[in-house]
């Protein structure tokens, strides 16, 4: 049985109108547990909903200007911090995330949803997006999959602090421990601004969005070394579930920045047609290409699910 195409009221929702012109984060308790899940909602209660999955590169919502264009095109901005982020409750696997992210669009009686994940994000989204019945368009954006890029970070000591989080617990720990440290040093806007010098359009957002940046400061650095560990792993160890073809007959598309590396594209394109997905370039930024490149997504969005 198809779902109906108007979305409803946000049954968890706790601040009402407030939410149509302000990003206002608030907590759900959801699944069998009532673990807690923190989450923004911008837009009324009958646009289509768009929900972001954030990563530990940027658990923040999008720009307040991006919600408005989001609006005005027919999409209600949903963003979730995944479980260990901000106030959600930390959990064990990626499995378990995915159970209680699809908890979250059940008791929100979300319908019609758009899925877009960034970074560490996309191993859950996988998971949700091949799960859930109310997820009907997926967007993969800075796509990992199963490939080596340790090469790809720079500088190179970025790098190597990343390689530490998946030797051990106490490696993920030290690895942490720097990052926070360099931040504290040197400021969260020069640490983004390091880590995102391979693209303009990265740093241009970064230096355009500085409330955007210290939030996600925030939030990322006070994980604990278990989150950093669990969001790493995947995308650097490789993830046993993106088997060949898997994304095959799921409606979805996976992208990335004009501005990443060629060995980057080439390895991502690589990847997407070993899983049977469709891949799409943003003209600005790489990390941050879906809020860099904001109306081009919202286009682009609206060109796949009109078709």
């Amino acid at each position: 049985m198809s779902l109906p195409a108007k979305p409803q009221a946000n049954r968890l929702d706790q601040i009402g109108d407030k939410k149509r012109i302000l990003r206002y984060w608030q907590t759900a308790s959801v699944g069998p547990d009532g673990k807690d899940l923190e989450y923004m909602q911008f837009g009324s209660d009958e646009l289509r909903p768009v929900v972001f999955l954030t990563s530990v590169e940027y658990p923040a919502a999008p720009p307040w200007g991006f919600c408005i264009d989001a609006a005005n095109e027919g999409f209600g901005i949903y963003c979730i911090r995944r479980p260990g982020f901000g106030a959600s409750a930390p959990v064990s696997d990626l499995d378990e995330q995915a159970r209680l992210l699809e908890a979250f669009l059940e008791e929100a009686d979300l319908e019609n949803v758009i899925l877009i994940s960034t970074g560490s994000a996309n191993p859950v989204a996988a998971r949700l997006a091949l799960k859930s019945r109310r997820i009907t368009y997926s967007v993969f954006a800075n796509c990992v999959f199963n490939r080596d890029v340790m090469g790809e970070f720079r500088p190179a000591w970025f790098g190597r602090l990343l390689a530490q989080t998946i030797e051990s617990r106490s490696g993920a720990r030290v690895s942490l421990s720097a990052i926070r440290q360099a931040g504290r040093q040197f400021g969260a806007n020069w640490f983004y601004q390091t880590c995102f010098q391979k693209s303009p359009g990265d740093v241009a957002y970064v230096k355009a969005h500085p409330r955007e940046m210290a939030e996600a400061w925030e939030v990322s650095s006070n994980i604990t070394p278990e989150t950093y560990q669990l969001e790493m792993g995947p995308s650097l160890l490789g993830d046993p579930f993106l088997t060949d073809g898997l994304f095959r007959d799921l409606p979805a598309i996976a992208i990335s920045g004009e501005e990443t590396t060629e060995s980057w594209r080439s390895g991502f394109e690589r990847e997407a047609a070993r899983l049977g997905i469709p891949t799409a370039y943003l003209s600005s930024g790489d990390i941050m290409a879906v809020y860099q490149s904001g109306m081009e997504l919202l286009n682009l969005i609206r060109q796949k699910v009109s078709a």
